[in-house]
């Protein structure tokens, strides 16, 4: 009979849990809100239909293990490697920044350091799910913003394991470990990593011999739950063993296929952990607090978006990416839950400040989707009124770029940008990038590239870059929304400038024509087009018949370049220096001097390796070349040499 009894729990959960997120769904709001919600009206503080709350928490348990394994199959080395510098500086500073706050906070108000650190350990962590989801929703997880927040949420979901060990040191457990105990946790690791080394994927690769997907999913469920048990054995948490089973998977090849096997078993126990989250709410104390809950709220979304707004100002982006960054990281998160969860039954809290303190998580994220759909506005209107746009670019760059005209700015050094780089310097063609990734403005750099550190949607860096002569701009960047802003931009400054956009979807096309684009070229239709290229070739249809089909659905659409498997050729001869532009001022000493005259190699050790004259690029001119009026130098040299040429063509010290 009790088993029946749990049996009709679990479908009234389960019933309540597909009701409210079907209808937080249609709202456009996390279901995990509706899981809470759930929760809440189901427990015992609501209409008390659960009765077996103690079982249901045994099994939501076993949605925070498989969430844990998910995250660790996220952090391969590969991507660890690609996000360092974002994980390490700007999510890293953000979690010390918001510990320091809200333990400082907590003190203030009276709570002991205990519970203070607790409150700053759970409140400093963000949602992920939310967030990655809102982001990928948008299009944007390849934007600025999205990598800094990406960035941010992978260093606190790895913090995450880290609390979870730390919790007991908080709640003053013993912790000494005998030799022999130390022993038993060195020699799982050991195991774990010899394992995962050398065992494994043979281990995997029998299995997938077998053709059975469900041996696969058994295999990969025994997995985490043994590494768990065993981790649980020598004194650990069961979470950490299931972050450690998902790490060990997370370079192989099979990885993907773990993921999406696991993820609907995760998602259904998360969200009958979340349900036994609310069931844990206690309504009318809320309702009794509601001022110290929303001033809660408030004091949460001032000090998350100060905490993450830093670190990204940290990292060196410009104002807008740092406000927009803030808007999308303002809440608390899943892992919250899960956190103060496991605070309560250590008792390292009371009740009445648990209570407040889920009601607070529960509203951060709730409010997450309502804020971030006005991030981008809100953003730029702030960046407009505060922002110094011309500190976001060198102040050199004047310098520069200063003679040049009928050149090409592409915005964003990405692969499509540099194949279109390569195209131009095929042709001859100036052009120079800009760019808001400092790791590929560095990399750009060595490869020989003109590229700019700057946000192509601020005017003033677009005059510094001289849209005002330019031919033509390139958008070739992931974020619809700049994509937005720097076409009117553009076109403000210039209302001759042809502006060629790259965007994602075909919808957008007509969108960003209305703006100004003269030509938008969406990647899902080039993509259509090649693969149904493809297709016709196996059908052996002539290679001309199929050219002119493809061309004419082109032309209905739009007339533009198709990118090309290019070559890599030019500049790459920076071994010792680095290549840099210099205009020629007006009244330089050295016009109508040949470069045989100026010897500027003897004379500084910078080699000229091109000439940029009105709308040609000149590479490796002669030595009977004479510098004229309105010539840009390609220099090859360390910063001190180039710096000597600078003063041989201004006539003076700089």
């Amino acid at each position: 009979m009790p088993d029946h009894l749990f049996l009709l729990d679990l479908l009234i959960l389960l019933a309540l849990a597909l009701g409210s997120a079907l209808i937080f769904t249609r709202l456009k709001l996390s279901p995990i809100i509706g899981y809470l919600i759930s929760g809440i009206i189901a427990g015992p503080y609501g209409f008390y239909l659960i009765k077996n709350i103690h079982e249901v928490e045994v099994i939501a348990e076993f949605g925070v293990i498989l969430l844990l394994f998910t995250i660790g199959l996220e952090f391969s080395i590969s991507r660890l490697l690609r996000l360092k510098k974002l994980l390490l500086a700007g999510g890293l500073s953000q979690i010390l920044l918001c510990g320091a706050l809200f333990t400082g906070i907590g003190t203030l108000f009276g709570f002991s350091m205990t519970t203070s650190l607790t409150l700053a350990m759970a409140l400093a962590l963000s949602s992920t799910a939310i967030v990655l989801k809102l982001l990928s929703e948008r299009g944007e997880i390849d934007t600025s913003h999205g990598r800094m927040s990406l960035g941010i949420l992978l260093a606190q979901d790895l913090a995450v394991v880290f609390f979870l060990v730390a919790l007991p040191l908080l709640a003053g457990q013993d912790l000494t470990f005998s030799i022999k105990e130390i022993g038993k946790v060195a020699l799982l690791m050991v195991g774990l990593l010899i394992f995962s080394r050398f065992l494994l994927q043979p281990f995997l690769l029998a299995i997938l011999k077998t053709r059975s997907q469900e041996l696969f999913r058994l295999t990969i469920l025994a997995l985490i739950l043994v590494t768990a048990w065993l981790t649980s054995a020598v004194g650990l948490s069961l979470e950490l063993g299931a972050f450690l089973a998902g790490l060990a998977l997370a370079e192989s090849p099979y990885a993907h296929q773990a993921l999406s096997d696991i993820l609907p078993f995760r998602d259904t126990f998360l969200a009958i952990f979340f349900v036994s989250i609310g069931m844990l709410v206690n309504l009318d104390l809320v309702l009794a607090n509601w001022t110290i809950v929303l001033s809660a709220t408030l004091a949460v979304f001032a000090i998350k978006f100060f905490a993450a707004a830093l670190a990204t100002a940290l990292c060196r982006f410009p104002l807008r990416i740092i406000l927009l960054t803030g808007f999308l990281l303002f809440q608390a998160g899943e892992f919250s839950f899960v956190f103060m969860k496991a605070a309560t039954s250590l008792q390292l809290i009371d009740d009445q400040v648990y209570q407040i303190t889920l009601a607070v998580i529960a509203l951060t994220m709730i409010l997450t989707p309502l804020i971030a759909g006005q991030a981008e506005r809100w953003a730029a209107a702030l960046s407009g009124l505060l922002g110094k746009p011309r500190t976001e670019i060198h102040p050199e760059i004047q310098e520069q770029t200063g003679n040049l005209t009928g050149h090409v700015i592409i915005a964003g050094y990405g692969l499509s940008g540099r194949n279109i780089g390569r195209i131009l310097r095929r042709f001859h063609i100036p052009h120079v990038y800009v760019e808001l990734n400092g790791d590929s403005v560095h990399k750009g750099r060595q490869k020989g590239d003109f590229v700019i550190y700057g946000d192509a949607t601020s005017g003033d860096v677009l005059h510094e870059l001289g849209i005002h002569r330019a031919k033509a701009l390139v958008l070739s960047i992931n974020d619809p929304a700049a994509l937005a802003r720097a076409i009117p931009t553009a076109r403000h400054h210039n209302p001759d400038l042809y502006i060629l956009a790259r965007t994602r979807y075909v919808a957008e096309l007509e969108h960003l024509c209305a703006l100004g684009a003269n030509e938008v070229v969406p990647d899902e239709f080039e993509a259509s087009l090649q693969l149904g290229a493809n297709l016709m070739h196996r059908f052996e249809f002539s290679e001309g018949h199929i050219l002119h089909v493809i061309a004419n659905l082109r032309k209905e659409h739009y007339t533009s370049m198709v990118d090309a498997e290019i070559p890599t050729e030019g500049l790459s001869v920076l071994k010792g220096g680095r290549l840099q532009y210099q205009a020629v001022p007006d009244d330089s000493p050295c016009l109508d001097r040949s470069l045989a005259e100026m010897d500027l190699r003897n004379q500084t050790g910078v080699t000229v390796v091109g000439i940029i004259r009105q709308n040609q690029t000149i590479y490796s001119p002669s030595g009977s070349f004479c510098l004229e009026k309105g010539d840009t130098l390609m220099l090859l040299g360390r910063e001190d040499e180039v710096a000597q040429v600078c003063e041989l063509l201004h006539g003076h010290p700089l």
